[in-house]
Formats: C-alpha cells, structure tokens, sequence
C-alpha cells in the first residue's frame, strides 16, 4: 500500500489541513498518537477496554474543538490533556457508582513481586494493574508513554508539557518499583491494543458523539443466546452445539447440516459487531448478521479455509431461492488455531469487513436491512471470543 504524502507533513500543517475540510489529515493525526493518547488513558485508567473508549472520546473531542488550538505545532500536548480530563471525568464515574479502584497506599511492592510471571507467560491485565498502582499517577504515566508506548524521554516532556529532568527522575523512581521483566512483558500485552490499524474511521466516521461498545457475553454461561437452525424439523439443544469455555463460546457441528448461537433482534440494524473467532477444525468459519424474522435470509462473514479466503455472502434459504451469494470474496492466508480479529460494520447498504485491522471485504447490496447477530458452524468446530457491538444509528 501506498504511504500517503500527509504522513511527511508536520503537525502543524495537518492541524490546518483537518480544519480546512480534510478529514484524512486528522487521520494522520490519529495514527501518528494514537499510542501516546491510548497510553495516556491506559495510565489512568488500568483497564484496557476503557481505555480504548477513552482514547476514541478524547479524539472526537479533539476533532470537534480544533479550532479552539491555539498552536497547531502543539498539537501532541494539547491531545493528551484532553485525554487526561476524559480519563479523570471515567475514574469519577468509577469510584462513585463502582467502588472499583483500589487505593494506592493499599498496594505493596511485594503485592508486585508475588507470583513473578513464567517465562514466556504473557502477562494478565490485572497483575499490569496491580503492578501500575504501586506508581502514582504521575510516574504512571511517564512509565506507561516510556515502557510501553516506546517514546524517548524529550518526546514525554514535550507531550505532557514537563522538563525532561522531570521524565528522567520520574522513570528512575518506577524502576526501583517495577522489575524490568516485568516491563518487558507488559510491554507485549499492551502494543497490540495500542497500535490497531484503521481506529480513524472509528473517530470521523459520523462524528455522531461516542458510540461505546456493548458485550454480548455475560459473566456466565449462555444467558441472552439462542440457537436454531430454520432447516431442521426439531432444534438442537444449545448445549449440544455450543459450550463456554472462559471467555470463549466454543461450536462444533457434529452432524454437518450447520448450527447457530443467535443474540438480538429485528431492530438491529446498522451496527458495527466485534469478535475474536479461532477456526479449530473444518473448512467454514462464519458469523451472520442481519438475520431476517424467520432465520431463512441473512448475511455472512465466512472463513473458507479450504479456499483460504475472506467472503460477505448473502444467503436466502427459502424454497426456490438462490441459495448462498458471495458478494465479496478476497484471497486471505488462514491457519487452523489461530485467532482472528474480526470486526464486520453493516450500515445501511454498505457492508464491510475487516480482519486484524485491516479491510478485506466492501459490498453493496440493500436486500435485508435489520435482524440479529448469530455465529455459525457448518462442518467445524469455532471459538468466538469477547464479542461486542455497537449501533451506529
């Protein structure tokens, strides 16, 4: 893919640019400090997915207040202090209506050094949590943009407005706190969420306010699921087809005439839906959506394996139909085993797809306009992790 020319142009010149009207020069924007303003967030907060929201709130902020940018050149600070008031204004939210947040006096240093993570073992966000919270806010926050997001020590003191003796004496006190290791590991569980591709179109895209992300899966069991199968005369049972395991919904068709876990209803409509899907065995890997009132028309995301590629199909299932359509079929290398970050947006006509932040699929079509979400197993056996969504009307 071809480097845009923007990515050369100083923050200054893109600043003026995005208020002029371009909208791919904020973009650039988002690219060049998404990980600082994610990092940020992520010092506050302790918690990956606020953060994620925190960080697309501060930069619809940003995108909606630029003219008020007294200095376009200063365009990194000005971010991350919008950054930090929205970080501020959740951990208010927080401590009022969850009690969440333990107190920092609370936490020792042994809490840090018990149990020391294996070898090879990545490190969880509540032992990163735990090990952060022996730092105040403001060591936190120079460790995390140095650690983690990977900027030198004048890059800090010039995002959060501080002389750089400061940076220096504040990373010298974290590391007689943190263990190197442990940084090293940490580092590892926090690149992938700081650095997705694509997060700009997440931002500009409608500027319609915050749209947050819903979890579809409960802290147990199946709650809120439904299978079914329109060509079966008797259902299966759920729990013949589909098992949790953890955070994972696991689906193995036994029989190879296909099953599905059904969440939702005719109003779902236009909506982003996120998910992590691992093929374990077989040739298909699916997830329909916008699922008519009688299961028989929808659409598909499906992994063919055995095709190793990537295609939104539409299938109509009723006597004399056509059958399934592929609307958008691209070549995409797979593995058995491996998990996928999946996110399908279906707004209005359009409809797209993209795999590890990066778009495979685009198609067109206006037959089914609503319905439900389901993830299907035909002739595999799937794992469905953290699904989520988000409507976008």
């Amino acid at each position: 893919m071809t480097e845009s020319p923007l990515n050369k142009w100083s923050d200054a010149l893109l600043v003026q640019a995005a208020l002029e009207g371009r909208d791919e020069a904020f973009a650039v924007l988002i690219d060049r400090y998404r990980p600082a303003i994610f990092g940020t967030a992520w010092s506050a907060l302790q918690d990956f997915d606020d953060a994620e929201d925190a960080t697309q709130e501060a930069f619809v902020l940003a995108y909606r207040h630029l003219n008020g940018l007294k200095d376009p050149a200063r365009f990194a600070p000005w971010a991350c202090s919008i950054a930090s008031n929205v970080a501020r204004k959740w951990l208010g939210k927080r401590v009022l209506n969850r009690h969440r947040f333990v107190r920092l006096e609370a936490v020792s240093e042994e809490d840090v050094k018990r149990p020391e993570p294996q070898p090879g073992q990545p490190i969880s966000p509540e032992e990163l949590k735990k090990a952060f919270e022996t730092l105040s806010p403001e060591d936190r926050a120079v460790t995390t943009l140095f650690y983690l997001v990977g900027l030198d020590q004048q890059q800090i003191a010039d995002i959060l407005d501080i002389p750089a003796g400061t940076v220096k004496s504040r990373l010298h006190r974290s590391r007689r706190r943190l263990k190197r290791r442990l940084l090293d590991m940490a580092k590892q569980s926090f690149e992938h969420r700081a650095t997705r591709e694509d997060y700009g179109r997440a931002v500009i895209g409608g500027m319609r306010g915050v749209i947050h992300w819903e979890r579809l899966l409960g802290q147990e069991g199946l709650s809120g699921w439904r299978s079914g199968n329109p060509l079966r005369t008797e259902g299966s049972k759920l729990e013949e087809v589909w098992k949790r395991s953890g955070e994972a919904i696991i689906g193995e068709d036994v029989d190879g005439h296909g099953e599905r876990l059904i969440t939702g209803d005719d109003s779902w409509m236009d909506y982003e839906l996120s998910l992590l899907m691992t093929p374990l065995s077989g040739g298909n890997a699916q997830v329909q959506f916008r699922l008519s009132d009688d299961g028989r028309r929808y659409y598909m995301l499906d992994f063919l394996l055995g095709w190793q590629a990537v295609a939104i199909s539409k299938g109509d299932l009723s006597p004399g139909s056509g059958g399934v359509q592929k609307l958008s079929v691209v070549n995409f290398p797979m593995e058995i085993g491996r998990e996928y970050d999946v996110m399908i947006a279906a707004r209005e006509a359009s409809l797209t797809a993209y795999v590890d932040g990066k778009l495979v699929n685009q198609a067109t079509d206006f037959s089914y306009r609503s319905g439900p979400i389901a993830l299907n197993v035909w002739q595999s056996k799937t794992a469905y992790r953290d699904p989520r969504i988000r409507f976008l009307h």
